[in-house]
């Protein structure tokens, strides 16, 4: 599809949203004069709930592949708490925290590991939820924020796209092998109570199986072994807030074709191939080109001022909520 088709889809899309969402609430909500920045302080600061969200995001990227952080670093990462960039090796000038691991996808999960013990060791008491996001990720952080008012960062949770490994193809080898709910896709949360228990228990045990590539599924692996639990974090109507590991112009068309590979591995949590599916307060998008993400930021620009002109109240944003260990 031509690249001009795919952008004037994802404005078309967008926009529309806006008017519905704009429609729905006009009789039931006043304007509003708040700016922007203002809008950001009272998500920042909990004025409006009575909490505030401490979060810390991170990437884990390589020298060979540092060029495809600079857009998330440019754009959505300036609004969390706390950003960081792991790789195989320092560079003040980005900057990116070196870590001792080689790199190459086949040492995800042991890069992984060694990004949430830097976190832990250097950063545990600075926030409440602590985000890893994939480079070619969108996160929207105020409504993420928003989502996690909601959350109790004491209870050892991790909330992401949900997807499942079933029995018939288990995750390792031997008496280690792991089949269950996961997440997966653009990025992973975890609680502060989750971080602690992966650290200081996880890491010693011998069922958490740190290596390979699949490092979103061992440390949802790892944590349930150490009594934590993987969140359905579909919205109150049962759509994906996270969405789909779907480019951005499948969205944009209205409808897509679901790779099997994740037919095969959304499991009870279902899926469709149309946007009907997707929540109308979308936290993540994946798969997203270096243009798009300046064209993702610029709208939720626009998403964020039409909240604060009709003060929408986002309050009401909470994941469905179902818990799920390795026995569910």
């Amino acid at each position: 599809m031509h690249r001009s088709t795919v952008r004037r889809g994802l404005v078309v899309l967008f926009y529309t949203v806006c008017v519905v969402c704009a429609v729905r609430v006009w009789n039931n909500y006043a304007r509003d004069n708040f700016s922007i920045v203002k809008l950001r302080q009272i998500v920042n600061s909990g004025q409006e709930t009575g909490t505030r969200v401490r979060l810390l995001c991170f990437l884990m990227t390589d020298p060979s592949v540092l060029h495809k952080a600079v857009y998330a670093r440019d754009t959505w990462m300036k609004r969390c708490d706390i950003s960081l960039f792991m790789s195989s090796a320092e560079n003040k000038s980005f900057p990116t925290v070196g870590l001792n691991v080689f790199s190459g996808r086949d040492f995800l999960a042991e890069k992984a590991k060694a990004s949430w013990i830097y976190v832990y060791e250097h950063f545990r008491d600075k926030a409440d939820f602590f985000m890893k996001a994939d480079p070619d990720s969108y996160v929207a952080v105020e409504i993420l924020k928003e989502y996690l008012k909601n959350c109790n960062s004491s209870e050892p949770e991790i909330y992401g796209h949900n997807m499942y490994v079933g029995p018939h193809r288990p995750y390792g080898v031997g008496p280690y092998r792991y089949s269950g709910h996961y997440v997966a896709g653009e990025a992973e949360v975890l609680t502060k109570e989750a971080l602690v228990r992966v650290v200081t228990r996880g890491l010693s045990d011998p069922r958490c199986l740190w290596h390979g590539e699949a490092e979103d599924l061992v440390i949802c692996s790892c944590l349930i072994d150490v009594g934590g639990y993987v969140v359905d974090t579909r919205d109150q109507f049962g759509k994906d807030t996270f969405l789909p590991p779907l480019p951005m112009e499948c969205i944009a068309n209205g409808r897509y074709k679901c790779a099997p590979w994740y037919i095969k591995y959304r499991g009870p949590y279902g899926y469709c191939r149309s946007v009907e599916c997707l929540s109308d307060h979308p936290i993540a998008f994946h798969y997203v080109t270096a243009n798009e993400f300046f064209l993702l930021d610029y709208l939720f620009r626009i998403r964020l001022r039409l909240i604060q002109q009709l003060s929408i109240d986002l309050s009401h944003l909470k994941f469905n909520g179902t818990r799920y260990t390795k026995n569910t």
